[in-house]
């Protein structure tokens, strides 16, 4: 496995501008974790912290796709560095993606392999594996990817009292997706208790499935994105039983952080591969798809 490749930034993650303001921090995961909190407030979590957001001021920067963009936006909310406390009404309205997604960022303008992973969380919506996003890089010192979750914070912690750590989540409270697939198919665990709101179940599990394969090939997509191949829709149905042979397959390449084969996965295989022609930014945004 070439970790090395992950810590170059992707045309998603590269930061710009910004690249001395992130040089300046310290190389503390926890500090980098405050830093991504400083310029991000998650979007289901606004009323923890005593503010309100307009709904279209929110699917607006909820639609923020890039890492740069993020911070263009946060430093012209706070109109100071994007290293300085900002307070919550003038932090960016994010989701799970993007606080994973600022801390890859942040992580590879330092020269550390880092990458975002798409999955569930246990410790969100208890009784639940809730869809979730977060980070995780490479520790040269224990030679093994460390899980973090950078949306955590003392808010977070008070509410949900979870026991770990959040700069090192265990396996047991984060799984891939392709491990939540499989526990589905193995019934070991229940597949509606897979997913968000009214959304959850096998065709939302494929969903997270192919997000999490292009996150391991650094093309980190929207929690959103659909449009193509067997994600048409942004709750697609299985089709048939060779469908259900194909997510298999694809789900080891997610448990197993495989790589390679998701890179073969997603450049050759037609239910997987955008369609010539078709860009990422055609995907429908979070405002169209409330409105449906």
């Amino acid at each position: 496995m070439d970790i090395d490749q992950y810590k170059s930034h992707s045309a998603i993650s590269n930061v710009g501008e910004f690249s001395k303001e992130i040089g300046l921090l310290p190389n503390d995961i926890r500090e980098l974790c405050k830093f991504v909190q400083d310029n991000l407030i998650h979007s289901y979590w606004i009323s923890h912290y005593g503010c309100e957001v307009e709904d279209h001021i929110r699917y607006s920067e909820m639609q923020i796709r890039n890492a740069q963009d993020l911070l263009v936006k946060s430093k012209s909310k706070r109109k100071q560095s994007t290293t300085e406390h900002s307070s919550p009404v003038n932090k960016v309205v994010s989701v799970c993606r993007d606080f994973s997604l600022l801390l890859c960022a942040t992580l590879r303008e330092k020269g550390i392999a880092a990458r975002i992973r798409c999955g569930f969380s246990k410790y969100l919506n208890p009784g639940k594996y809730e869809d979730h996003w977060i980070c995780e890089y490479w520790s040269e010192l224990q030679a093994r990817w460390v899980l973090v979750d950078a949306q955590l914070d003392g808010i977070h912690r008070e509410i949900l009292q979870y026991e770990f750590d959040e700069c090192d989540v265990p396996s047991s409270e984060f799984i891939y997706a392709g491990k939540a697939w499989q526990l589905c198919r193995n019934s070991e665990a229940v597949p509606e208790s897979f997913g968000i709101f009214e959304l959850s179940g096998l065709p939302f599990i494929k969903g997270n499935i192919v997000r999490d394969l292009f996150a391991l090939c650094k093309v980190e997509l929207m929690a959103w994105d659909t449009g193509w191949g067997i994600l048409k829709n942004p709750h697609q149905t299985i089709v048939d039983d060779v469908e259900y042979q194909l997510l298999d397959q694809l789900a080891v390449l997610s448990s197993e952080s495989d790589y390679m084969n998701a890179m073969i996965a997603i450049q050759s295989m037609e239910e997987l591969n955008f369609p010539e022609g078709w860009e990422i930014t055609q995907a429908p945004t979070i405002s169209e798809l409330l409105s449906t």
